[in-house]
């Protein structure tokens, strides 16, 4: 969802055509074979409240409820980027009890991401880490060949998946395909904002950190753009001990990072995966937002759309038919409690952000 989409999924339908509507528009589109299926609803005006709803052929319509569009910020839109993490190319299974098992699907889910993100209208693609399962060099291999298929600038760092005893360093394979892996604070500008990746992963290290050198270097970065989104792997704590898992970034750590951006730009956002799931919370005048994984339910990316005044994120399941007939699996994972625990709230998911004055 943003100002004036709204993207509608199901679990299951009969096989044929699915319409979709939301107020007065609708679309319709085939059901994938698995019978879960997907449609963006485009169009609508900008900061409504709509009825939303689905309808199978031949079935009455099913409501699903009434959503209200975000209201988009200040000022004209200026460009539009997508985050992607948590790819995991080279896993085969997904859950500990009973996992699920299919090789492939880590590879198949990012690509569908990928391309979906740049149809959408992403001018620049991030990575936030864990790009690979173990770091392996055909893992490496795989990971840059997909990410330079869009032609589109890429600003990726590494996770702690990449730095695993065994892993090899990928930054030599990623430069083969033209593309570059930041192991220190690196920007990408584009019009309106200026994206820092601020690595988060320690060399055989599992937990996450960001030194003072790479605080006192991404402070400088972000300081001196108009606006800036900051990109890491590993989520900031609130406590110095984990009170989820997977562990993030120990809280005084993180809080010695979160002040020195806020205290250089106050318009400034910060953006994290490791943990596959959604959430948003704030810090003095940031927002902090996680997003889930490509491969695992509801299997996402996220859209960042810049305006002069602020920022919008739009959260979007992959909806590539193959792609959900897997993903779909995956919401009763861990007895069903990863189908309510990874989505968030859709206030997590999709919001509307304007820059402090």
């Amino acid at each position: 969802m943003d100002a004036t989409s709204v993207q509608v999924c199901w679990a299951s339908s009969p096989p044929g055509p699915v319409t979709a509507s939301a107020g007065d528009t609708s679309v319709t589109v085939e059901s994938g074979p698995s019978g879960a299926g997907g449609a963006v609803v485009t169009g609508l005006p900008a900061g409504a409240t709509v009825e939303v709803a689905v309808r199978p052929a031949g079935r009455r319509w099913t409501p699903l409820g009434r959503v209200a569009l975000l209201t988009p910020p200040p000022g004209p839109e200026l460009c539009r980027f997508a985050a992607v993490n948590d790819l995991h190319l080279g896993a085969r299974v997904f859950g500990t009890v009973r996992p699920l098992r299919e090789p492939g699907h880590p590879l198949r889910c990012a690509v569908a991401a990928i391309d979906e993100a740049v149809a959408w209208g992403a001018r620049a693609l991030v990575v936030k880490g864990d790009l690979t399962q173990s770091g392996r060099p055909n893992e490496w291999s795989e990971v840059a060949g997909i990410l330079a298929r869009p032609g589109v600038p890429v600003l990726t760092i590494e996770g702690n998946h990449e730095t695993k005893l065994a892993s090899v360093d990928g930054r030599a394979i990623m430069a083969a395909h033209g593309l570059a892996l930041a192991v220190r604070p690196t920007a990408l500008d584009l019009p309106g904002v200026r994206v820092v990746g601020v690595p988060t992963a320690r060399w055989h290290g599992n937990p996450g950190w960001i030194s003072r050198l790479a605080v006192a270097e991404s402070a400088a970065l972000v300081g001196g753009a108009r606006a800036a989104v900051v990109a890491l792997h590993h989520y900031p704590q609130r406590f110095r001990f984990p009170s989820l898992y997977p562990p993030g970034i120990p809280g005084d750590v993180a809080r010695r990072a979160l002040d020195a951006w806020a205290d250089a730009n106050p318009a400034t956002m910060v953006i994290a995966g490791h943990s596959h799931r959604h959430r948003r919370h704030d810090y003095r005048t940031l927002v902090l937002a996680e997003s889930g994984s490509t491969k695992d339910f509801p299997g996402s990316w996220t859209g960042y759309i810049v305006h002069e005044g602020g920022i919008v994120q739009t959260t979007r399941r992959v909806l590539d038919p193959s792609v959900m007939a897997w993903t779909e699996q995956g919401r009763h994972v861990l007895g069903g409690v990863w189908g309510w625990w990874a989505p968030g709230l859709r206030s997590h998911r999709c919001f509307s952000h304007t820059w402090p004055a």
